[in-house]
């Protein structure tokens, strides 16, 4: 510890002088000075301890100011708690958050295994736990037994098919290379609960069988029109299952089109129907000289499917208020043939209510010209016949 003293006053004590001249020769490492007291002024001296900083203490030893608090680390200078980060209350957060999902995550585990022992010990029937699953129409028993007698086998016609033909089909070229004067009536995009419903009622009273193209989509929304439309004895092809249209889709979604309606009609019926015929949307690829015709053919051969498209189109689509000009359309389409005996498929929707409403009308001048109403399967066999 070092003293200082730099100037006395008159007014001093001997023994405060002699103190002040004899601090004077020691090491200038502090500093001391004078306060005016009134008309005296009092000596004081600065007095430096290393690592406590500086004090200032008049000749009396009294205290009078503080230059400086040294600071200890972890403390503000104001004596409270440093403020956190931003970094470390992220961190903070962070490992509160991941402390929390391990614990609702063993309790999670805990809940889990007293449950299957519970199960295990207890037998677990979903009635003893409160809960009955509800039964599917199939365990109900609300579905149609496979028809009797069952849908025309197109198996055998299918392999005599592709004996001489590459590409088995049915008026793909506007064609239906047979004749008897037999007409298909096929209806497309359903099943509808609108119109379709509508459709089958006229088609029984008339005793006629049609064949019905229906979309995968819609047979999950309606399954109960579809096994109508089998009980009723009518034939139903494939549709795809969203009605895409097929020349643009990759082979693998063409075929995955395919393989969905299958797997729907098979869901709605409750056992396999295995459809054998099928239309695609639009009739596409064969129209507009796609390049995905060779693509697809090859597609519906593996799966072992008759494409079949129409001769007659009755363009509902474009009369949804004249019922007449559908009926006169297929009638003027009908009369233009040079041959009276070729067979024709007529191609409708069950999806417009127009349709319905024509329909008798149809078939009535189907009737009034000796002609007979068949499903497309009676067609593709007098095509290709059994060897």
């Amino acid at each position: 510890m070092h003293h200082t003293a730099r100037g006395t006053t008159p007014n001093l004590e001997p023994w405060e002088r002699e103190w002040a001249l004899a601090s004077a020769t020691s090491r200038p490492s502090s500093r001391s000075d004078t306060i005016s007291r009134g008309a005296t002024r009092v000596l004081y001296v600065t007095i430096t301890i290393n690592e406590m900083g500086n004090m200032a203490y008049d000749t009396r030893g009294r205290p009078l100011r503080a230059r400086f608090r040294s600071r200890r680390p972890g403390r503000r200078a104001s004596g409270g708690p440093r403020s956190a980060s931003p970094k470390s209350r992220y961190y903070a957060v962070k490992h509160a958050r991941r402390r929390r999902f391990v614990v609702r995550r063993f309790w999670l585990a805990l809940m889990l295994v007293f449950l299957v022992l519970g199960v295990f010990f207890y037998g677990g029937s979903s009635s003893e736990l409160g809960y009955v699953r509800p039964a599917s129409p199939v365990e109900a028993g609300t579905m149609p037994e496979p028809p009797r007698p069952s849908p025309p086998d197109l198996g055998e016609v299918w392999a005599a098919a592709v004996a001489g033909d590459s590409s088995p089909d049915l008026a793909t070229n506007g064609k239906t290379g047979t004749s008897g004067g037999r007409i298909a009536l096929t209806f497309d995009d359903g099943p509808d609960p609108r119109t379709t419903p509508r459709i089958l009622a006229t088609l029984r009273r008339h005793d006629a069988k049609a064949t019905f193209f229906v979309v995968g989509s819609q047979v999950e929304r309606h399954p109960a029109l579809l096994r109508r439309i089998v009980e009723e004895g009518h034939t139903i092809g494939n549709h795809s299952y969203d009605h895409a249209d097929m020349s643009y889709l990759p082979p693998a979604q063409i075929r995955l089109e395919l393989l969905r309606t299958q797997k729907a009609v098979d869901k709605a019926l409750g056992y396999h129907y295995q459809m054998k015929i099928m239309r695609p949307s639009y009739g596409e690829p064969y129209f507009e000289g796609s390049d995905a015709l060779p693509a697809f053919r090859r597609i519906v051969r593996q799966e072992q499917l008759f494409p079949v498209i129409w001769t007659i189109d009755t363009q509902d689509y474009l009369r949804a208020d004249n019922l007449q000009g559908i009926v006169r359309s297929v009638v003027r389409q009908d009369g233009t043939r040079r041959r009276k005996d070729l067979d024709q498929v007529v191609l409708m929707h069950d999806i417009h209510p127009q349709d319905a409403q024509a329909l008798t009308g149809i078939i009535d001048h189907f009737e009034r010209s000796d002609h007979r109403l068949v499903s497309v399967n009676e067609l593709l066999r007098d095509k290709y016949p059994e060897p």
